[in-house]
């Protein structure tokens, strides 16, 4: 039933991405963005994992990294793929079947394993452990709350997209049995960086490859 819920997730993203693109471009998580490249070496190469539109794959790129976006929303990855910066490739791609020969100096993960159950939440994070460089840096961000439920939105029309929610101390414990060493982590709410945003509260980590 919830692989349903996934599929629907996906759907509304492709029934919805005008609307989509326009708004997720005011909610761009600068701070976390300007962190991560200062922790990813000059010219690395990014996996953003779940790139939807391209907004910050191609905003990493613009700096001069080498960025990989994968996301199974067709609509959105068309509109990534029209506006790619030349340091920028979008593919079509499961988050729980990632087949890319290739490592990173950073993975960027930014509010797209909340779609997936928690039980193919930790499989994710362990593939992401092995596809990063030694000292390689992780991001992600998370909603904070328990449980899980498909939700329906009245900001745009058709808007009923499948979230989990996680505690603090459990996304810790999840980086950390995946391989992970967390070093930064913030709960912070969306209405206090965009004011014409609900309250809803975020976790955002940073996590590197441990050892």
């Amino acid at each position: 039933m919830k692989n349903n819920f996934i599929q629907t997730t996906i759907d509304t993203y492709n029934k919805t991405a005008k609307e989509y693109i326009l708004k997720v471009q005011k909610y761009a998580p600068q701070s976390e963005r300007e962190k991560f490249i200062s922790l990813v070496k000059p010219g690395g190469k990014i996996l953003d994992a779940g790139c939807g539109s391209g907004r910050d794959a191609n905003y990493f790129a613009s700096k001069g990294f080498v960025v990989t976006g994968i996301d199974l929303s067709e609509t959105l990855l068309a509109y990534a793929i029209e506006t790619a910066h030349p340091n920028a490739r979008f593919l079509k791609m499961d988050l729980r079947n990632i087949a890319l020969n290739s490592s990173f100096d950073g993975i960027w993960a930014c509010a797209s394993l909340l779609h997936l159950t928690r039980e193919e939440g930790l499989p994710v994070l362990r593939n992401f452990q092995h596809m990063l460089t030694p000292g390689g840096t992780l991001f992600l961000l998370l909603k904070e709350g328990t449980g899980d439920q498909l939700v329906t939105s009245g900001t745009i029309e058709g808007d009923t997209r499948y979230f989990t929610y996680y505690t603090r101390e459990e996304v810790r414990t999840s980086l950390e049995e995946a391989g992970f060493k967390v070093f930064d982590q913030l709960v912070w709410d969306q209405k206090d960086r965009n004011s014409e945003r609900p309250h809803e509260m975020w976790i955002s980590t940073f996590a590197t490859t441990a050892g």
